[in-house]
């Protein structure tokens, strides 16, 4: 407030500037002596609160306490009563036009004197509504303080593997020059000595051939005659016994520079070593997280296998027609299985033992391929079709069928570029088709790798991360990695590969392969085995494998011995 204002009202209006002693606050003013003794002498103010000046309400208190006395409708007038019946204060103007009928209208007066006005029920709301801020204040500084933290660790996990990855580069550029070094110097001894030999026999050779000119030209003939028999008998057969010596012994070791492993897919491992993933924390509740498994590399996550439960037993099929799953995937919270010789896909709900819904296929369905995150491509190769389908509320709908040219076995989707990757197991073709279904190109490939692909064992899918396609053959007990031109990237053998129906691949690119000799191979990006995980006697014929959507469970499906199907599920730890 300024000085001014604490110049006594009254006193102003009579152009006299005196200093204010009080402030009535009916009357919004301050008073001087005087005027406050005339101010209780006078019947209609003696009864105004009057306060201390240095008590005098802000401003803003001010228009607070004007604004609360000041009736809704009516701007210059104060509210008088209380409408119950509406909830509303109201002026007299009020009261009588809008209020006559209303049954409990009071005077704001007499409402003070049945209620005690109290306000401390409301300051005890507003104090715990102050510690709820304040402790949402505190989270997010210590969620920020948290997010500082992981950038720091993320920058000192970049650090360390860029420190590794010089260390190492240091070790592999001593090595190989130290090969190199070493090599050079044998083989430079080696051209040393034939060097040495070879610029002799010139020597010789020159003076030989000077030995001719000099008698040619001083001797007579009989000293040319006697000179071509001494170098016939002698010379001509040392000479030529010295290059025949040195035509076996020239140089002809050498060394090359042999990748050991593919550079480029060693190289996305490398650049797939670390990722950024995100997850919900709460700091407030469960403190700093960054000593959890959040901040792990998935790499370092050892797969071992632990049963939780078998989910599904299908009974209530044609024992004849003994049905099985060749494929699963698992889309949200439930698994797809497609099942030959029933013609059937059936959706079970992760946590259950029961199957949630079965969709019935007009011819066998061979496989089914995960597209989206609720989509799905079902192939029907017998009838020359692959149909799109989507996951809605546990149920499956189908979308479309689309004709083909020839029948596809495999259908993989190569997302990045909105492409489907088809590959028919008859004739060992593999075709890329646009999104509409129309043929993009064939992909060339070999006759080795079209043998492989040629057969009712083969399967394929596209790894996203590496970019290649990963073609397997259960019989020949074969993996391949292509590129999209149909060039072999790498090839994996082993004799525990049989029967394999499914590749699954993780977030790292690294591949998950089935196969009958009850074990689950994992293969690195470059085709290197990393570790056999080995599941017992449990399962028996086992066909189908897929990860759930954060990459901590997996999923089998098979048959048992009584030839039912099962499904069973399986987490990481």
């Amino acid at each position: 407030m300024s000085v001014k204002q604490y110049l006594c009202g009254p006193c102003l209006e009579e152009k006299a500037e005196i200093e204010g002693v009080v402030y009535c606050k009916e009357c919004d003013e301050p008073l001087c002596g005087q005027c406050k003794q005339d101010h209780v002498k006078i019947k209609v103010s003696k009864h105004h609160k009057l306060c201390d000046i240095a008590d005098v309400p802000p401003q803003e208190i001010k228009e607070l306490l004007k604004s609360l006395l000041a009736c809704p409708n009516h701007e210059k007038e104060e509210v008088v009563y209380l409408c119950k019946d509406h909830d509303m204060t109201c002026c007299n103007k009020c009261a009588m036009a809008h209020h006559r009928k209303c049954e409990e209208v009071k005077v704001l007066s007499d409402i003070l004197n049945d209620i005690k006005v109290d306000c401390s029920g409301l300051k005890t709301v507003l104090h715990d509504f102050q510690q709820q801020g304040e402790r949402l204040l505190e989270h997010e500084r210590n969620h920020e303080e948290l997010v500082f933290e992981i950038e720091n660790q993320a920058l000192t996990s970049l650090q360390t593997i860029k420190q590794k990855l010089l260390d190492i580069y240091a070790q592999l550029e001593n090595e190989v020059l130290s090969s190199i070094a070493d090599k050079k110097k044998v083989i430079g001894e080696k051209i040393k000595t034939n060097n040495d030999k070879a610029r002799r026999l010139l020597n010789d050779i020159k003076q030989q051939s000077s030995y001719i000119e000099l008698v040619e030209k001083f001797g007579t003939n009989e000293h040319v005659v006697l000179l071509q028999r001494r170098l016939k008998k002698n010379s001509v057969w040392r000479l030529k016994s010295t290059v025949g010596e040195l035509e076996k012994s020239r140089s002809k070791s050498c060394f090359k520079c042999v990748e050991d492993t593919f550079v480029d897919s060693l190289l996305i491992e490398v650049k797939n070593s670390l990722q950024i993933e995100d997850f919900t924390c709460d700091v407030s509740e469960t403190g700093s997280d960054t000593g959890n498994n959040h901040y792990k590399q998935y790499t370092k996550r050892i797969p071992k296998l632990q049963c939780t439960e078998e989910l599904c037993k299908i009974p209530l099929f044609d024992k004849k027609k003994r049905p099985y799953p060749c494929s699963c995937i698992w889309i949200d919270k439930y698994i797809v299985i497609s099942l030959r010789e029933v013609n059937a896909l059936l959706v079970i709900e992760e946590d259950s033992d029961f199957v949630l819904s079965k969709f019935n296929c007009d011819v066998e369905p061979w496989s089914v391929t995960k597209t989206g995150p609720m989509d799905m491509v079902i192939t029907l190769p017998n009838a020359c079709k692959i149909a799109f389908a989507q996951l809605r509320y546990g149920n499956v709908h189908m979308i479309t069928n689309l004709k083909t040219r020839i029948p596809y076995f495999e259908v993989t989707r190569n997302a990045s570029l909105n492409q489907y990757i088809c590959m028919s197991n008859t004739s060992g073709q593999i075709d890329i088709l646009n999104n509409d279904g129309t043929l993009l190109r064939e992909i060339n490939i070999s006759s080795e790798i079209k043998e492989c692909a040629q057969s009712r064992f083969s399967l394929c899918n596209f790894d996203a991360h590496n970019r290649v396609l990963i073609i397997s053959n259960g019989l020949k007990k074969t993996l391949m990695a292509l590129n999209l031109n149909g060039e072999k990237v790498f090839e994996y053998k082993h004799q525990d590969l049989a029967g394999a129906r499914q590749i699954a691949i993780d977030p790292c690119g690294n591949m998950y392969v089935i196969s009958y000799c009850l074990s689950i191979h994992q293969i690195s990006p470059s085709g290197q085995c990393i570790r056999s995980l080995p599941f017992g006697n449990e399962i028996k014929y086992p066909f189908g494998i897929c990860f759930n959507n954060t990459f901590d469970k997996i999923a089998m499906s098979g048959k048992d011995e009584s030839f039912s199907p099962y499904l069973r599920v399986y987490k990481f730890t």
